[in-house]
């Protein structure tokens, strides 16, 4: 038996390390005093690492593994509840205040009408408009239809999509869809403006950020070019408008003027009233106070309707991370979302 080799061993050893090296370069910066236990904790993580591939077929704990050296240790081993009061939405999941779920349907991406009353949904080549209890109003098939985003009135709203590169905009009752914008779209969501006239932000394949009105087409500016954005995203006043680059983090006012640079390492940004919060690859600042920092890998950040927290998504170690923006709150940490939500995993949104 000590000459057996399983298919594949020698790729599995090389995949764990690169997994386990990657790891160790992304860690955080820590005081000298705390030195010797993170190193003990990656000594065991290698360990681990290479223990699983010893006695099980390549490629299976080794994830597993892996999964358990990172991840908030005590975490809840299920969302029992949010810390405040709203409804996420998390692909075709319904989460409510109370932890429970409801299954809306087979949704790639889901999100909020203004008020929370409705929400759109994508499938492959369909854009659905429906409601919190799965009902659906309308449906509009397009090819590679993504990044659906609702905005306007009571009376008056507006959904934003793309559809394989372009940018389109249909009317809240699923009539008057068009294309728009001069240039292909780059692989980001588009963001509204609040008020009126309804505004739209996109991004092209050459990294220019337009800005728009659907009902007019006239479109207010363009910035430089440049690498694609991640994210765009709007201050609730509309004042300002935050374009976020793996590198870069710029604002600009609602003219177009660029008003602030930054550079770093950005992941994602959302407003939490007046101030911005910013996810960089492993933590989270409110106006520039570190809230959160950890050794792994963070993908979004999500204010609640309150304001008094954010969710942060950590898809390695398969957790949301409730994290209060003041007061004395305690930090949450909920294992296990994959499995409790049928596949689904990213926030989409969180509303009142």
């Amino acid at each position: 038996m000590k000459d057996f080799r399983a298919p594949d061993e020698h790729g599995a050893e090389e995949r764990t390390w690169d997994v386990v090296a990657t790891a160790f370069a992304g860690r955080a910066p820590v005081h000298r005093r705390r030195r010797t236990p993170l190193r003990a904790a990656l000594v065991l993580a290698v360990v681990g690492a290479l223990t699983a591939i010893a006695f099980t077929p390549p490629g299976h704990a080794v994830l597993t593994s892996v999964r358990k050296a990172i991840g908030v240790e005590h975490a809840e081993p299920a969302l029992y509840r949010l810390p405040t009061a709203g409804r996420i939405l998390a692909g075709g999941w319904l989460v409510n205040a109370d932890g429970s779920t409801r299954h809306l349907g087979d949704y790639e991406e889901t999100s909020w009408s203004p008020f929370g009353r409705f929400i759109v949904g994508v499938k492959p080549n369909q854009l659905v408009a429906l409601e919190p209890n799965g009902e659906v109003h309308w449906t509009l098939a397009r090819p590679a239809a993504r990044s659906p985003r609702w905005a306007g009135t009571h009376a008056d709203t507006r959904i934003a999509y793309l559809s394989g590169n372009r940018l389109h905009v249909v009317a809240g009752d699923g009539t008057g869809d068009r294309a728009f914008g001069p240039a292909a779209a780059a692989t980001v969501a588009p963001a509204w403006r609040a008020g009126t006239p309804l505004t739209l932000a996109y991004a092209d394949a050459q990294g220019r950020v337009r800005a728009l009105q659907p009902d007019s087409g006239r479109v207010l500016f363009a910035t430089h070019g440049g690498v694609p954005p991640l994210h765009l995203v709007w201050s609730p006043d509309g004042t300002r408008l935050v374009v976020v680059r793996a590198r870069s983090l710029d604002v600009y006012r609602a003219d177009g003027r660029r008003v602030s640079h930054t550079g770093g390492h950005f992941v994602d940004a959302v407003f939490v009233g007046d101030r911005l919060a910013v996810l960089s690859t492993h933590g989270v600042a409110l106006d520039g106070r570190t809230l959160f920092r950890t050794t792994g890998r963070l993908h979004q950040v999500v204010a609640s309707p309150d304001g008094r927290w954010l969710v942060l998504t950590w898809p390695q170690a398969d957790q949301w991370l409730f994290v209060p923006t003041r007061g004395r709150a305690r930090f949450r940490a909920v294992a296990n979302i994959v499995e409790q939500l049928g596949g689904a995993f990213r926030v989409d949104g969180w509303t009142s």
